[in-house]
């Protein structure tokens, strides 16, 4: 995990009005954190054999599409890069061949770069690319204030802890962990009881804050509660109006082991903030 905000941002964009939101949150985050934006616009053509006139064409009107959109953008460094391809494949290769430090993107409607970002491709570019993927919902009205970083209390998911607190203030920060523990509970809890287990939740929670967030950790928050992950936290989301979700790719139970799936698209779909994926540990980063 780097311990320094990304230096080089990739902000994927199908050019569709809803894509203004993702945008907008990657250029103010390429401010904050002094960060390269590299623009990157995929031009799914249904057949490689399409007469070059129209992919030339098209490589035309993207191109200035997205010079008129950059052109007052003078206080960071960016660039464009459009090629032909499936999205998630042309995504996967500019952020290699570049070394981007974070994807950045939107959810479309029905366009192709919503469709890309649920469910199995989710999973191809996260596990491939080895990078943060910023999913942007909501309107970058104001910077990042409520977030949410859920966790199964594993070693896998203290990259997506570890990350919201190198990226945002501790104080803005809430551990979410589901739980469902009937066998620790039966060791170490007298009377069995939800409370009972909530308890130990908690204290396994703080442990983990103390072992994986040893500076700032006293300031986060901790919220347990026990039943299925996605639910709970699609709830807790609304209740509490978080901006930000992060969490990790893997880990071992509930959330953490299932989001790459159905979950995932259960996730995004679920969920009015935006989502920050983190790879687990052990995911590679130079793919």
């Amino acid at each position: 995990m780097a311990e320094t905000p990304p230096r080089h941002l990739l902000l994927a964009t199908d050019l569709s009005a809803r894509c203004d939101r993702a945008q907008d949150r990657a250029l103010d985050l390429a401010r904050a954190w002094k960060a390269k934006l590299t623009i990157v616009h995929a031009l799914d053509v249904v057949s490689m054999t399409a007469a070059s006139t129209v992919l030339a064409a098209a490589r035309r009107r993207a191109s200035n599409h997205l010079d008129r959109e950059f052109a007052d953008v003078g206080d960071i460094a960016w660039d464009v890069d459009i090629r032909e391809g499936e999205p998630a494949d042309v995504i996967l290769a500019v952020a290699r061949e570049r070394k981007c430090d974070m994807i950045v993107t939107g959810i479309a409607g029905n366009d192709a770069l919503g469709h890309m970002l649920v469910g199995g491709t989710t999973a191809s570019v996260v596990r491939q690319a080895g990078l943060p993927v910023l999913v942007v919902k909501k309107r970058a009205r104001q910077a990042y204030r409520r977030i949410v970083v859920a966790s199964d209390l594993s070693e896998a998911s203290a990259g997506a802890l570890q990350m919201g607190a190198m990226l945002f203030p501790p104080s803005c920060i809430t551990l979410f962990h589901a739980f469902d523990m009937p066998f620790r509970s039966f060791l170490d809890d007298k009377d069995g009881s939800e409370q009972g287990r909530a308890n130990l939740a908690r204290k396994d929670a703080k442990t983990f804050l103390a072992s994986h967030l040893p500076e700032g950790g006293e300031d986060v928050g901790i919220q347990v509660a026990h039943g299925d992950p996605a639910t709970l936290l699609a709830e807790f989301a609304v209740r509490e109006d978080i901006d930000l979700l992060l969490s990790g790719t893997y880990g071992r139970t509930g959330l953490l082991g299932a989001l790459i799936g159905s979950v995932a698209e259960a996730l995004l779909d679920g969920v009015e903030c935006d989502v920050m994926i983190v790879p687990g540990r052990g995911v590679r980063s130079d793919g």
